[in-house]
């Protein structure tokens, strides 16, 4: 087995395995990864078996002394593929760790795909993990709702729909993340005192590189934007980037029109929609009243865990 260090001349190889992958969404391509090279050094890495062929991916960051799964994004085990077997990652954690100890890093932490988004089942990492001793660091909890079989929600379903015909809510499809981008800004600052992710001009660049999954909507009452949503399309599952609304629009609970609108009428295929984790502090805090928030819409808990290894 051959651990080779991601390069700028690797990209379309990268880029090709990660498309044809039964557990990776766009997320771990290039041209959203290297957003934030400038924040979160690369040191990703590159497997190949003893015939020369690419077998595995770990999209990864360098901090300190420690290698880490993408230090930038919420996920980023191995990439798998469909040839994938049962004991191929116990031998691309062999190979993991011997190149950790060449390169002097005291650990490997690493952050597997939640199983919603895979394409097949991926799970064949975590038995590795297990067989590697391990230690589970953090563990957030997630909140989606299973759109093939789903728990019954009438604020999702008959409340959203009703309210979008009595209040004459528009819903629409934009491509300008300034039309509502302050919305989400103000509601970071006084629900949570804090500021998004990502910056307007950020989202405006991966848009233009990821059109059909990075996705824009507003919500209009009497043609004034009072919400807005940010959705990622992720191997059938609508990932709830950002949404707010404004005053007005939360007295007329526009975001739930928007989501009863991208569900019900323009992604009628998809799997789960996400809303995300309701944690801080590595896991140990759990808000609450965001979970039960989240499980009024009929979403039920979704695990992102990280893992340790030390060496």
């Amino acid at each position: 087995m051959r651990v080779v260090r991601y390069s700028v001349a690797d990209k379309e190889v990268w880029d090709a395995f990660v498309g044809r992958s039964k557990n990776a969404t766009f997320l771990l391509k290039r041209d959203y990864m290297d957003y934030h090279a400038d924040r979160f050094p690369d040191h990703s890495l590159m497997l190949y078996d003893d015939s020369g062929e690419l077998v595995t991916l770990l999209p990864a960051t360098v901090g300190s002394d420690v290698l880490s799964s993408h230090t930038g994004l919420t996920y980023g085990g191995f990439v798998m593929t469909d040839t994938t077997s049962g004991v191929d990652p116990l031998r691309w954690f062999d190979a993991v760790k011997a190149y950790c100890r060449e390169q002097g890093f005291s650990a490997l932490i690493y952050k597997p795909v939640p199983h919603i988004y895979h394409r097949q089942p991926s799970d064949e990492d975590l038995y590795a993990l297990f067989r590697n001793d391990a230690a589970l660091t953090v563990r957030n909890l997630a909140t989606a709702v299973d759109l093939r079989n789903p728990v019954p929600s009438s604020r999702l379903g008959k409340r959203a729909l009703k309210r979008q015909r009595r209040f004459g809510i528009s819903v629409e499809e934009v491509d300008d993340v300034n039309l509502f981008w302050q919305i989400i800004v103000d509601d970071r600052r006084v629900r949570h005192n804090t500021v998004p992710v990502h910056t307007a001009s950020e989202l405006e660049r991966l848009h233009k590189a990821f059109p059909a999954e990075i996705r824009f909507f507003v919500a209009r009452h009497e043609s004034e934007v009072v919400a807005g949503a940010v959705i990622y399309i992720c191997n059938g599952v609508l990932h709830l980037q950002y949404a707010a609304a404004t005053p007005e629009g939360k007295e007329i609970y526009a975001t739930d029109v928007i989501y009863h609108d991208v569900i019900f009428n323009r992604f009628t295929d998809a799997s789960y929609f996400d809303f995300g984790t309701s944690n801080e502090d590595g896991g140990w805090y759990l808000n609450e009243g965001m979970v039960a928030h989240k499980e009024e819409f009929g979403g039920r808990s979704v695990i992102y865990d990280t893992y340790r290894i030390s060496f």
